[in-house]
């Protein structure tokens, strides 16, 4: 259970990084997609859950301006009032939400940089981050670079939707962000802030 999670860096076929006493600095990670899916389990008494959750409408946020569409800085969507409206017609499943954050990773990081993300969950949530895929790394692209989604826990209550928002953090690294050690590898951090409980340009 954890609010981070580690994608490792893919080292096959990589090239040596040149000797240096300085931290050699990277391009952060891209938001490249930032959905919220929308799904059932796969029988209909009961609630899904990671394993059973099969997504069934997916929203995505436009991600062309940075920070959303209106000046606050902040991807807005209301997902509780689509919750609850498909909740109360879509009676014969029950239905579970949650959010991905696709990040992208250039092609000159990937064999050297692990990828960092953070959630901003509190302690006593019970919320969690994982990295979907099957093998937790990502899809490598023609090039080298990679595409990673990183997905909450599922919530199923629309007074909990907003419990996935707030700032998420990526960067890469190829040591423990805060680590008194310094990084021989390492990226600015990227922040994407999220409010799942308004709309854009919402007064």
């Amino acid at each position: 259970m954890s609010r981070r999670v580690v994608v490792p860096r893919v080292s096959e076929g990589s090239v040596s990084l040149p000797d240096s006493p300085s931290t050699h600095l990277f391009e952060p990670p891209q938001l490249a997609a930032l959905r919220i899916a929308f799904g059932v389990g796969a029988s209909s008494g009961e609630p899904p859950d990671a394993d059973s959750f099969r997504p069934t409408y997916t929203v995505s946020m436009p991600i062309f301006s940075m920070g959303g569409l209106d000046p606050d800085g902040v991807y807005e969507f209301d997902a509780g009032l689509l919750l609850d409206g498909i909740r109360r017609r879509a009676l014969r499943r029950s239905w579970g939400v949650r959010l991905e954050i696709e990040l992208s990773q250039a092609a000159d990081s990937v064999p050297h940089a692990d990828l960092w993300v953070d959630a901003p969950f509190d302690d006593d949530s019970g919320l969690t981050l994982t990295v979907l895929g099957r093998n937790a790394r990502g899809i490598t692209l023609p090039g080298g670079a990679r595409t990673v989604v990183v997905a909450t826990s599922l919530v199923h209550d629309s007074k909990r939707i907003a419990l996935l928002g707030g700032g998420y953090t990526a960067q890469l690294r190829d040591i423990e962000p805060g680590a008194a050690e310094r990084p021989r590898v390492a990226s600015m951090v990227r922040n994407v802030h999220v409010d799942l409980t308004r709309f854009e340009f919402e007064g």
